[in-house]
């Protein structure tokens, strides 16, 4: 027990020290150099630009350096440490690190909350008393204060509040506040309607460029390293410019407006009544103030465990539509972003969208077709269709490992448990794929990802059987059926059900024998359109 206190205390002295000396540094190199101004920072990210902006500031960035250093390292060293005693183990003691974290992370500001969040709901990588934590950062981010809103509100509207809405208290409470604005819910004096108002945080264009331009510092260090130990091509300064551009279009609400209207109308032809995406008030509206219907509902996450069972496939359904025949997608569902009103799933929040060509389109609607069927040939082909691999990959070396991985995967679908059991062995041939062969990312497909990790995440919250690929795989089917033709596409389902039924026990295949017509129905309807 001594030697395990000496030790912590030891480590704990080692972050001290080195938090100070960074902010002495910090201190000392203080002289002056010009302020904050967003006017001079793009809508659009431009890494070169940015990198200009704050060259002349340095101090700031050491400062801020300074400040993530010393928040974090103190409490990463005492997790590590606990970590290897096995004192993790206590609930008492996960709980309050997952307090602390959640504290940290809203400390520490925008880019730092929205990690949190998208760790928030994420029960096949966290404890349920972790998650319970950061999902507060979904909700419960710190409130600006009424002040710092009305000057915002009054110098974006060019009017007094008074004469855009009616019956405002003498000190409004948001009814949500979230990392990069806050929301009040007020009635508009021209028509007497119920409207959200959407108002952005003072300095946030400055606070949340500065930490991109650290990340992206960091990225560049990283990526040099993994490129001197592993023959990965992944470019991790891509991957990181691919997100800042989302994160900075965030800060854009009349981006947001534009982006609503399209989904609005997009959506309306497409979910036909099963997705509704709320009106915007072009005329309030402005590059930080954002003005729309108000939505009286509950959250998807909060609703019944029916309800979720009934809405999650449509959620599915409308993403799966957004990835291969919008070519535009939702790229921030998290559980505040989806509501239920009156039967039907409401989206809100378009801030993060991101794009897609029609080649990666149609390469996406065919990897989801070959990976159910198994079919792995044709989706080595996909992978270098989508730039995930170079046209020359070496076929024979790389797709053993790809197979393995992705025959796991599957098998073990949304059952929590067999994902965890099959964690070491997937962890094991993910590090092979990643840092042996010449894998790639291309920079769009990390929103892609990330978006399907919240879609999936949220419907295992609502239902522990879901299963995301099976979900999306009507809509995939009908989809590969307008590019492969039915023919082939049957072909390709009746390899699958072959290879699928070699697999099964003799009691198995009799099951799925007696249940053969109710099946063949979904596959004749998907492949009828």
């Amino acid at each position: 027990a001594g030697a395990s206190g000496s030790g912590r205390r030891a480590l704990l002295g080692l972050g001290a020290v080195s938090a100070v000396a960074l902010g002495s540094a910090a201190a000392l190199t203080a002289n002056a150099e010009p302020g904050p101004d967003e006017r001079s920072l793009p809508r659009r990210y431009d890494a070169e630009h940015v990198a200009a902006y704050f060259a002349d500031r340095p101090c700031v960035v050491r400062r801020r350096c300074w400040e993530v250093v010393r928040q974090v390292t103190p409490l990463l060293l005492r997790l590590l440490f606990d970590w290897k005693m096995g004192a993790l183990q206590d609930d008492a003691k996960c709980k309050a690190y997952a307090v602390e974290v959640r504290e940290v992370l809203a400390d520490l500001g925008p880019a730092f909350i929205k990690a949190g969040q998208a760790l928030s709901i994420r029960p096949d990588l966290l404890p349920e008393v972790v998650l319970k934590e950061l999902q507060r950062l979904c909700d419960d981010c710190p409130a600006i204060t009424w002040a710092e809103a009305r000057a915002t509100l009054e110098a974006e509207l060019g009017q007094s509040l008074g004469d855009v809405f009616a019956d405002l208290d003498d000190s409004p409470q948001p009814v949500a506040a979230a990392s990069l604005g806050q929301v009040y819910r007020w009635k508009r004096k021209r028509d007497g309607s119920i409207v959200a108002v959407k108002v952005q945080r003072p300095g946030m264009a400055h606070i949340v460029v500065l930490d991109l331009y650290i990340l992206r510092r960091v990225a560049r260090f990283v990526r040099f390293v993994v490129r001197q130990i592993s023959w990965t091509r992944v470019d991790h300064v891509v991957l990181l410019d691919a997100w800042a551009g989302g994160t900075v279009a965030e800060l854009d609400y009349e981006n947001e407006a534009r982006n609503q209207d399209r989904f609005r109308e997009e959506l309306a032809l497409r979910m036909r009544g099963r997705v509704y995406v709320p009106q915007v008030d072009h005329c309030l509206s402005t590059r930080r103030v954002l003005v729309t219907e108000w939505i009286d509902g509950p959250r998807l996450a909060d609703c019944s465990p029916e309800v979720i069972r009934r809405l999650v496939p449509v959620g599915v359904e409308c993403f799966v539509a957004q990835l291969l025949d919008m070519g535009v997608f939702h790229a921030d569902p998290h559980p505040g972003n989806l509501l239920v009103k009156d039967g039907c799933l409401v989206l809100i929040d378009f801030g993060l969208v991101a794009e897609i060509d029609k080649v990666s389109m149609d390469a996406i609607a065919s990897s989801c077709i070959h990976l159910i069927s198994a079919d792995w040939q044709a989706l080595f082909d996909d992978l270098i269709a989508l730039q995930f691999l170079p046209p020359d990959a070496d076929r024979e070396t790389i797709l053993p490992p790809v197979q393995s991985v992705l025959q796991q995967g599957m098998r073990a679908g949304a059952n929590i448990r067999r994902r965890a059991q099959n964690f070491q062995a997937i962890s094991d041939d993910m590090n092979k794929l990643f840092f042996d062969l010449p894998f790639m990312v291309p920079a769009y497909f990390a929103l892609i990802t990330r978006a399907l990790c919240v879609l999936e995440g949220i419907a295992l919250v609502g239902n522990p059987e879901f299963d995301l690929f099976w979900s999306a795989y009507p809509y995939a089917l009908a989809r590969a059926r307008a590019l492969l033709g039915s023919r082939r596409t049957v072909e390709l389902l009746t390899v699958a059900a072959a290879q699928a039924a070699s697999q099964l026990t003799a009691e198995e295949r009799y099951a799925v024998w007696q249940s053969g017509p109710r099946s063949s129905i979904g596959t004749t309807d998907a492949l009828n359109g």
